[in-house]
């Protein structure tokens, strides 16, 4: 693991720590208000869409640059919710080759997450889900990602302005290799079809919290273990603090990091990223 990689693990986990102390801080709250939060049903429909996009530009003795935009999308009406988010990274990098010399700019970053899904709130606290997820990433070998995920939903604590939440359910994905590294053992010119399906249990757990008017805190990590093997077991997981600049403007620094336990062969089990971005909400 790189010391990179280490470094985004312990942003990852102190951000976590943060969270545990807040959410332990939150049992001193009174018993009136943890009923209010189990029984009383929302007071209006939800519709937000933001977009955001930011960038890092380096020159001189490194000379980069990487752009990340993104949208995300929910709306809530009487028992249903919709919801949907994209984020793409792109980066390059005039790097030195053995002998000290730079010639020309090369893709160091290329990838895109989506996902679409579908909420029914039986109670304002439970609710059954459906989801789509996709995810293109070369780097990490995979042509695409293609995941189907069901389960039930519950808050676990949820006040104004703070919400814990966790997540049970089924996921199907399924991966096509890029580029495929299955070869044919009597001929290594041959590449083989490289797909795989995995049937796994999934887990998440979940937390927001408006700290105040203007800052908020959320997280997120899912597991995903495969039913077949365990030790195929994925990570999925990010932390962000938003800030607000202006009426619809934010500010925002999120890591994220995604974890394989069986990544693609040639390629690393661990992938994190750090961004700092604006986002702008348009409804």
């Amino acid at each position: 693991m790189t010391r990179r990689s280490c470094a985004g693990l312990a942003v990852f986990g102190a951000a976590w720590v943060a969270f545990a102390a807040s959410a332990s801080a939150q049992t001193l709250v009174a018993d009136d208000d943890r009923e209010r939060a189990t029984t009383e049903a929302p007071e209006k429909d939800e519709l937000n869409w933001a977009a955001s996009a930011g960038g890092v530009i380096s020159t001189g003795n490194t000379e980069s640059w990487q752009l990340t935009a993104g949208s995300t999308f929910r709306s809530v009406f009487g028992s249903h919710g919709i919801g949907a988010e994209a984020a793409f990274n792109y980066g390059q990098a005039n790097l030195e080759d053995d002998m000290g010399v730079r010639d020309g700019f090369d893709e160091t970053a290329k990838n895109f997450n989506g996902r679409l899904r579908y909420d029914y709130f039986l109670t304002p606290n439970d609710a059954l889900f459906i989801a789509g997820v996709y995810r293109w990433d070369p780097f990490a070998g995979l042509d695409a990602r293609v995941q189907v995920q069901a389960g039930y939903l519950r808050n676990l604590y949820a006040v104004e302005n703070h919400r814990l939440w966790g997540e049970a359910g089924y996921d199907i994905t399924y991966d096509n290799f890029d580029p495929d590294p299955l070869l044919d053992e009597n001929d290594p010119t041959i590449i083989l079809d490289g797909t795989a399906v995995v049937h796994a249990a999934r887990l998440y757990l979940g937390y927001d919290n408006q700290l105040n008017e203007a800052v908020q805190f959320l997280a997120g990590l899912e597991a995903l273990v495969n039913v077949e093997d365990a030790e195929d077991t994925r990570l999925n997981g990010d932390a962000a603090l938003r800030s607000s600049v202006a009426d619809n403007l934010k500010l925002e620094v999120k890591f994220r990091l995604q974890f394989d336990n069986v990544p693609v062969p040639g390629a690393e089990n661990l992938d994190t990223t750090t961004t700092v971005s604006v986002i702008y909400t348009l409804i």
